[in-house]
């Protein structure tokens, strides 16, 4: 399957170059990826190329993540090198092209699947995509799982998680393991009475203290990239998504609860190094992975379930296999068969 992936040259998630596939490595991506991981392991697992391309369409993710932070544009485009005009990237030559947000005008007649992704499930470019995709797409890609299931025909949106590949990014992270859990931003977020779009606070410092002290384990949590929105601050920390993923692998254990929303990807981070994962059952990630004793209903459950799981030598085996079968069926096998499947539809139409 030959794949490449688009987007504009202000999305600051994934690479801040274009970037072939065979003129890199899974490591080597980093070091021209300043932000949060997000779409590292799509890339890696579909071995896709990457170009970047300049500005056409402005909508609420833009906004929200570049143009309403002073300097921040300048700052994307001083970083980013190797722009392709669309026009002149081979979209003929790969089975499939997949853009962050519907930036393309795909010409019709094409054989390539077209399919794309909703940077942020609150933009209404998501909502509107969830009843059909974007003229000219053939696939909308609802990563919060929220779309159908099945691929009936095309164009159509379809449910489809950001894919992971455990056997590689275990052959990269695997640190010693330590008696920790890492907590999702979001727990002491909630526990400090923040809001969703809120900056990282004293507040929040102070309920993940009072979090370690409940638990009576150490509690980690990245504090110092969540002051800035998007992770993207005014010294660009590339590479930095491969910090995170190897601190991520020092823990054991992963706890990702709380009222704020989201697919809970960072739950999906944990399973994929390894981590023993405590979720929420409203999370269309945890649902899809957690093991049954590891699903809360709310935050007040989990201290016990944690409790539950340390006492348990054979309790944690069982839910890292449980986990281990979950990624493999639902965010690596699935997605693929998926892919393959629309291949095939859009070559017989």
């Amino acid at each position: 399957m030959r794949v490449a992936l688009v987007k504009q040259v202000l999305d600051v998630h994934g690479p801040w170059a274009g970037v072939k596939w065979k003129d890199t490595s899974p490591t080597q991506l980093f070091e021209v990826w300043p932000g949060k991981a997000l779409h590292w392991e799509l890339t890696c697992l579909l071995q896709a190329d990457w170009y970047i391309v300049p500005v056409s369409v402005e909508g609420e993710y833009l906004n929200d993540a570049v143009r309403k932070h002073p300097g921040r544009a300048r700052l994307i485009e001083q970083n980013t090198k190797k722009v392709t005009e669309v026009e002149a990237i081979p979209f003929e030559d790969y089975d499939l092209v997949i853009s962050f947000d519907a930036i393309l005008d795909i010409s019709p007649g094409l054989p390539t699947v077209f399919a794309y992704y909703g940077q942020e499930h609150w933009d209404s470019l998501y909502i509107c995509s969830l009843r059909r995709p974007v003229p000219g797409y053939d696939l909308f890609l609802a990563h919060m799982m929220d779309a159908p299931h099945e691929l009936r025909s095309l164009p159509q949106a379809i449910s489809f998680p950001y894919p992971h590949d455990p056997q590689l990014v275990r052959s990269l992270f695997n640190p010693p393991r330590q008696e920790a859990a890492w907590a999702d931003w979001r727990t002491p977020m909630t526990l400090a009475n923040q809001g969703l779009g809120d900056p990282w606070c004293p507040e929040a410092n102070a309920a993940l203290e009072r979090l370690r002290g409940v638990l009576n384990i150490d509690v980690r949590c990245r504090t110092t990239s969540l002051s800035a929105s998007y992770a993207i601050s005014d010294v660009l920390a590339w590479g930095d998504a491969a910090h995170y993923y190897r601190e991520l692998a020092e823990c054991r254990y992963y706890i990702a609860v709380g009222r704020l929303g989201g697919a809970g990807q960072g739950l999906r981070d944990a399973a994929a190094v390894g981590c023993i994962c405590i979720g929420q059952a409203d999370r269309a990630y945890h649902r899809l992975l957690c093991h049954p004793t590891c699903l809360c209903e709310d935050m007040a459950q989990m201290p016990s379930r944690l409790r539950v799981l340390r006492e348990s030598a054979d309790l944690q085996q069982e839910v890292l296999a449980w986990q281990d079968q979950k990624l493999k069926t639902h965010f690596r096998d699935a997605p693929l068969a998926l892919l393959g499947e629309a291949i095939k539809l859009k070559r017989k139409s």
